[in-house]
């Protein structure tokens, strides 16, 4: 029987994990399909998946933080982020997991500097575990100090921007248009963009560090990095990272 897994989140259309996933599923000889789920009620949606018998799931923007208490079991890292991004279904009982935290680790590499976390949502939560100890996030946003006290972090200004070795942009902003999360003069370090956009998922804080000369890592990056990390849970196949070239190539097609 073919095997189902969704994408919930809200919105959902702009996504490239179905051909991230579709193109997975067919290099590894998997009978199995990903399909895109708008979600608006994360109880009910967490119902559907038990009763429905959906093999696993991502959570995208914004239920990341929703749907932890409504899972069976939570892993150790996504209940200590406070976010989960992957589900899958062991015999009727829904297991959490957080993959963006591993997708950020795989898509920067190794890296030992400053970081300056901009957002306060479940990528931010994902992105300053990955980065501790040495991780400040950028005040601007209401949640932003109640974000770093429940996980141990300090609140800096932007002005921490022009030190850090390393900015990452954990908010929405040019999800859909040319807006820029942050001035990229106020930017001397390398850049990690978890948002894509455009044909070639190059937000304009992508092209603008990129035109600055520094070093740049895209959200697509991120995004099939991550999905790898979901493929080896939900399969139980352990480190698919010689995915990554063909996958990112169906993201971009």
């Amino acid at each position: 029987m073919r095997a189902l897994y969704l994408l919930l989140g809200d919105p959902v259309a702009h996504s490239r994990s179905p051909a991230i996933h579709a193109r997975a599923f067919s290099l590894l000889g998997v009978d199995a399909v990903y399909a895109p789920s708008r979600v608006t009620d994360v109880p009910r949606a967490i119902d559907s998946l038990r009763a429905l018998g959906v093999a696993g799931a991502n959570v995208t923007i914004p239920h990341k933080e929703a749907v932890l208490p409504l899972l069976d079991r939570v892993d150790e890292a996504a209940r200590r982020i406070g976010a989960v991004n992957c589900i899958v279904n062991r015999g009727g009982e829904l297991h959490g997991f957080n993959t963006d935290r591993e997708g950020i680790l795989r898509a920067l590499g190794p890296f030992s500097g400053q970081a300056a976390v901009l957002g306060a949502g479940g990528s931010a939560r994902a992105a300053v575990d990955a980065l501790k100890p040495r991780v400040v996030l950028i005040a601007g946003r209401r949640r932003t100090d109640a974000l770093a006290a429940s996980i141990g972090v300090k609140v800096a200004g932007r002005e921490a921007l022009r030190s850090a070795d390393l900015v990452v942009n954990c908010t929405p902003v040019g999800m859909s248009d040319d807006q820029l999360p942050v001035a990229p003069e106020s930017v001397r370090g390398a850049i990690l963009d978890l948002v894509y956009a455009g044909p070639r998922g190059e937000t304009a804080l992508v092209r603008a560090g990129r035109a600055r000369g520094l070093r740049v890592i895209d959200g697509l990056s991120v995004l099939v990095h991550q999905a790898i990390a979901s493929l080896e849970i939900w399969l139980g196949r352990p480190r698919l990272d010689e995915l990554y070239a063909p996958l990112r190539e169906a993201a971009l097609a």
